[in-house]
């Protein structure tokens, strides 16, 4: 089935009519995709599916963050840390991200857990030690080594001397401030660049909503700093003149990445009409797992007031299942919680999370959390499968896992997830200029993306969300023939899947048969 008016993100800018029109169709686009959502059961099906003749965005990468496993992984052998940097960043054996966030660690004073105090390079004004966090610059310089094409400096809280209470949790960026944290921002970025270091972007807040004080006085739990609305419209433009004088005219400006859907629509008002000329990405979080709704209307009020820039989901991380009794449903509504689902079904969680990213609010970037984590809630060492099961102690917040005892059981082993492989399926076919255009008439219990590589070519994920075999048809129009497809399973891990014998060029069509719990990319050329 294809939409009629189905219309491509409209740009916004040229004129304050033209950006009332261009609204109104983007609008009218995400009203038109999210009805097409609520229908998919009662769906009157054609037995294939088609694509989209419009396009919709262009992808500008697809990442992880790289905050505070380093420091662990710094005491891991440096083969387990090469394998690490491989398996993240190559693109002939690993995930070849095309984004990587680097964290500029606040120092950690008021912090209370050491694995979340990345050192700063901050000494005082003009004076720094940048060899400080040696363990995040191993990753930063591996992610530049292996070519990642987009590098983010992003930030929790600025150095205590430059936040309202002297610790990097708990206060505030004040006014005064902000001149001295915006050149000790472009000071870290130069020095980079003397490395050869290259980065895109820098993300100068991070939450700023929650500074995560603990009421109780205790020691925080992590660096935060909160950024007040007001604060948050001017920083961009003090920022962006320091970075243009510091001759850091490529570095982009991300802003602001609100924590929650809820947060982010009332407050963007109150910042992003007068910082929009200054920032290049709105930035997002979604830690409430909003509903498609309201996915969708933060994608169109973020265009909206930003003049057309493009939606980027810099964070996202732990879900679980809300009902207890959808625990084993790809398809259960999500929510913020403690679970460690290393199987087949969260990976395919983790899919519809990047589905609606990508389909719901039209992200044109996204970026899962922590891509290294000790949170898998068992200890291997009393039962060598507990990395590959599923408990109620741990947390999906990793795509790969240590062992959380390693300190004492010197155990480096690294172990992979299913969802470690999902993302795979998305980071190495989907390179930076991809084109994602709108795919209907799919399975109710399929979720299908379809890609324009930039180079040529295209790219077709289909996730199936039922535990049972699954017929999938398309129907290709100038997409070339199948070249060839890979696939995840509950038994697979990124297996390479023959292709002959389905494409069907006299009917237009290519047709495969999905197994159970799976994902699979198809490329065509």
């Amino acid at each position: 089935m294809r939409l009629p008016f189905s219309q491509p993100f409209a740009p916004y800018g040229a004129s304050p009519v033209l950006d009332q029109v261009s609204l109104f169709a983007d609008t009218c686009r995400v009203a038109c995709r999210y009805l097409a959502m609520c229908c998919k059961d009662s769906e009157e099906k054609t037995g294939w599916v088609t694509i989209s003749p419009i396009p919709a965005q262009t992808i500008n990468g697809i990442g992880v963050s790289g905050a505070w496993w380093p420091l662990d992984l710094h005491h891991f052998p440096r083969s387990q840390r090469e394998l690490v940097a491989e398996l993240l960043f190559s693109k002939e054996t690993g995930l070849g991200l095309s984004s990587y966030r680097y964290n500029i660690g606040g120092g950690g004073k008021g912090v209370g857990n050491p694995s979340r105090c990345p050192p700063t390079p901050y000494l005082g004004p003009g004076l720094y030690n940048f060899t400080a966090d040696t363990a995040s610059n191993f990753y930063l310089i591996a992610a530049a080594d292996y070519g990642v094409e987009q590098l983010t400096a992003f930030v929790n809280s600025a150095p205590p001397d430059l936040t309202s209470n002297g610790d990097a949790c708990g206060g505030m960026m004040t006014k005064e401030n902000v001149p001295a944290y915006a050149q000790y921002l472009a000071d870290v970025l130069n020095y980079w660049e003397g490395q050869r270091v290259r980065f895109a972007y820098v993300s100068p807040m991070n939450e700023p909503d929650n500074n995560f004080a603990n009421l109780d006085g205790s020691p925080c739990r992590q660096e935060g700093m909160a950024v007040m609305p007001a604060l948050r419209a001017s920083m961009p433009s003090v920022l962006r003149k320091t970075l243009d004088a510091n001759r850091l005219e490529h570095v982009g400006i991300l802003a602001d990445e609100t924590s929650t859907v809820p947060e982010f629509l009332p407050e963007i008002p109150l910042w992003l009409p007068q910082a929009k000329n200054h920032i290049a990405a709105v930035a997002h979080h979604d830690y409430l797992f909003a509903d498609d709704r309201s996915s969708a209307m933060m994608g169109v009020e973020g265009r909206g007031l930003s003049g057309g820039k493009e939606m980027w989901f810099t964070e996202i991380c732990c879900f679980k299942a809300v009902n207890d009794d959808q625990a084993g449903d790809p398809l259960a509504t999500l929510g913020y919680g403690q679970t460690y689902d290393p199987t087949m079904v969260g990976a395919l969680q983790l899919g519809i999370v990047l589905y609606k990213s990508f389909v719901v609010v039209g992200d044109a970037h996204f970026d899962w959390w922590t891509a290294v984590s000790k949170a898998m809630g068992c200890n291997p060492q009393n039962n060598t499968m507990c990395p590959y099961e599923v408990n109620r102690h741990g947390y999906n917040d990793g795509l790969l896992y240590y062992d959380p005892t390693f300190h004492k059981s010197h155990n480096y082993d690294i172990y992979t997830t299913k969802r470690f492989f999902l993302l795979k399926h998305f980071s190495r076919f989907i390179p930076i200029g991809a084109v994602r255009y709108d795919v209907f008439g799919s399975a109710p219990k399929q979720r299908v993306l379809a890609f324009r590589r930039p180079e040529g070519g295209w790219t077709v994920i289909v996730m199936n969300m039922s535990g049972e075999e699954s017929p999938f048809e398309i129907e290709y129009v100038d997409m070339g023939k199948a070249s060839e497809a890979w696939r995840t399973t509950e038994d697979e891990d990124w297996v390479q899947v023959g292709v002959q014998g389905n494409d069907k060029p006299d009917e237009g069509r290519f047709k495969m048969n999905l197994p159970g719990f799976s994902i699979t990319t198809v490329l065509f050329d």
